[in-house]
């Protein structure tokens, strides 16, 4: 049984140890939205965050709540992107060292800024090699704390800060959220905060379609992973299956899952540029995303989501959205 009040209590906890790394990111809105979608939708605009994403928050909270005898030994986290540049900041500013396991073929920018923050980067194949055992190996043999992106209770409540910023600033009756969604940690920590005070709002999952498997999961009440997924445009959201503690504690809350295609995912980076001035990378836009293929879902709603992400080369931004540079 999930004691809500416990659990928010530590995302509050965690809030009061991170105040000082993380920005108080906007809440935006539009009337051409809303329009558009019969609805009100609220963005809290995490892109915009140090670091580029919403992983500054969890990786704060764990690496800030180590003793000086663990952050004397360093810690590991394995990511493809944003965990890594997040950990890597962190471990800057709270005075640990930190390598963190990437995929050698995640996005050039996510390495390039993770090595910036003073990270050493181990390179791994995604499709020949397990990033959790090379993390665990390194962790037993150099003594270093691993910090898994999403499974980790530290991790969970500092992603809920996000949410917790908004509650404290605005007093909105949402009636939905839609959150992105990899391993469950930013859903999770979110999903503690609103139902704390919005019992009725209803919390969903976004994934792009090949990579859904926590819609998959909800729908079967159990753990299933994505077998074979195609690498497609949101990098940062294909783990294969959900977390088991965030899992676990996004059923407990009656999570539904959505998803979205890639066509649905351009569109609404494109909407975020035009509207907000913001780029947006294609996992930070997949709320959205979801929200634009279900919108009938939204109609009439007040619905909360968060622009997770905003680290993509110019290159690769432009090579999506069909931008000719040139």
């Amino acid at each position: 049984m999930l004691d809500l009040k416990e659990e928010l209590k530590k995302v509050q906890d965690s809030f009061s140890r991170i105040s000082d790394i993380v920005y108080q990111t906007p809440i935006l809105t539009s009337t051409n939205i809303d329009k558009v979608l019969n609805a009100e939708i609220f963005f809290k605009a995490e892109c915009l965050q140090e670091t580029g994403s919403f992983k500054l928050r969890g990786a704060s909270s764990a690496i800030s709540a180590l003793s000086d005898d663990e952050k004397s030994k360093g810690v590991v986290a394995f990511s493809s992107g944003n965990h890594a540049q997040g950990i890597a900041y962190a471990s800057r500013e709270l005075g640990t060292s930190a390598k963190i396991v990437m995929p050698f073929d995640a996005p050039k920018i996510k390495i390039q800024k993770t090595q910036e923050y003073g990270a050493e980067v181990i390179f791994y194949d995604r499709d020949k090699d397990n990033r959790e055992d090379i993390g665990s190996s390194i962790a037993s043999e150099e003594e270093r704390v691993l910090i898994k992106p999403f499974d980790n209770f530290n991790v969970i409540y500092g992603q809920g800060t996000a949410a917790l910023e908004v509650m404290n600033e605005v007093d909105i009756q949402f009636d939905i959220s839609v959150i992105c969604c990899s391993g469950g940690g930013l859903a999770a920590g979110t999903g503690i905060v609103l139902k704390n005070r919005l019992s009725d709002c209803q919390l969903y999952t976004a994934e792009p379609k090949d990579w859904n498997d926590h819609e998959k999961s909800f729908l079967a009440k159990n753990i299933v992973s994505i077998r074979d997924g195609n690498h497609g445009i949101c990098d940062a959201l294909e783990n294969p299956q959900p977390g088991e503690i965030t899992f676990r504690i996004n059923a407990a809350l009656n999570t539904k899952g959505l998803s979205a295609d890639d066509g649905y995912i351009i569109e609404a980076m494109k909407i975020l540029y035009d509207e907000f001035d913001l780029i947006v990378e294609p996992s930070g836009a997949i709320g959205l995303a979801c929200i634009l293929q279900n919108k009938q879902i939204c109609q009439n709603k007040k619905v909360f989501t968060i622009l997770s992400g905003g680290n993509i080369g110019v290159n690769r931004y432009n090579e999506l959205l069909g931008i000719n540079d040139g």
